[in-house]
């Protein structure tokens, strides 16, 4: 016996005080109605409603019931609206380069929600994701070859140079990047990205310098790399002067992260506007 149904009739007969107006509410025919009723009726061994010229009347034990039975039917109804909205709720994928800032990616995620799933990975990998639909959207560095997706506006995050402590650059009153000749540059590997590999090692030659590469996936290994003494790497502007290292102002708008949000299609407006609007106030 589906008893939340039965119920659910119950409550529609005893509300319109009439089979026949009861069963238009419900969206079916009387006869259904009728033997909800009496079904109900025999399960309780109560008898519910009584027919009247007029329609229908609760009875005493109905009247008593009624209560109860409404806040059945209420919590069934309150349920299946949940269960639809757990069901319809999208897990939001989305992926993101290692050189974004980890507050960043944090504020990302919390905007986001507990629908949120977040992938870190270099940009040609991120790009075949979308593709293959294994991510709904990815931040990605500029420039790179695309290939059939939708890219936003490029935003420039504000990056710093991040040295050993007491090297000769941080002493420097004009520091200058060609004082980094020095040290190796702790970065990604250009497989990552080659466009925005090779864009900024050609911004480092425009300024005579032409560093040999070491490669460092993570933040972690960026800092290792540089507070050991023999590495530079880029750091955002908003990361902390960790131990063994100095951050220096050099070349702002050369070794700024140039991002774009990427996609399939238009479908993902509202979640690209959302994670756009927090790269731009990291822009500030």
């Amino acid at each position: 016996m589906d008893l939340v149904r039965h119920l659910e009739y119950f409550v529609a007969v005893a509300e319109e005080r009439h089979f026949g107006r009861a069963a238009a509410t419900l969206g079916v025919t009387q006869p259904p109605v009728s033997r909800a009723i009496k079904a109900l009726e025999k399960h309780l061994g109560l008898v519910l409603v009584e027919r009247t010229p007029d329609g229908a009347a609760i009875t005493e034990h109905g009247a008593a019931l009624l209560p109860r039975a409404r806040l059945i039917v209420d919590d069934a109804r309150r349920l299946t609206t949940t269960a639809e909205s757990l069901t319809a709720s999208k897990t939001v994928r989305i992926g993101l380069i290692p050189q974004l800032d980890d507050a960043l990616a944090a504020r990302i995620a919390a905007s986001v929600g507990v629908q949120a799933r977040v992938q870190t990975g270099g940009a040609v990998s991120l790009l075949d994701r979308v593709r293959s639909h294994e991510l709904d959207v990815a931040v990605i560095d500029h420039p790179v070859v695309l290939d059939r997706l939708v890219a936003g506006p490029v935003i420039a995050l504000p990056r710093r140079v991040s040295v050993p402590v007491g090297h000769r650059s941080a002493r420097a009153e004009r520091p200058r990047l060609t004082m980094l000749s020095d040290l190796a540059f702790a970065t990604t590997p250009r497989a990552a990205n080659p466009p925005a590999h090779d864009l900024l090692l050609d911004a480092f030659r425009r300024h005579a310098l032409d560093p040999e590469v070491f490669f460092a996936n993570t933040f972690r290994a960026v800092t290792i790399s540089v507070a050991s003494g023999r590495c530079f790497g880029l750091v955002p502007a908003t990361s902390p002067v960790l131990p063994g290292t100095d951050h220096l102002d050099l070349s702002s708008d050369d070794v700024a992260l140039r991002v774009r949000i990427v996609r399939r299609n238009e479908e993902e407006e509202s979640l690209v506007n959302l994670i756009d609007r927090i790269l731009l106030q990291a822009d500030k």
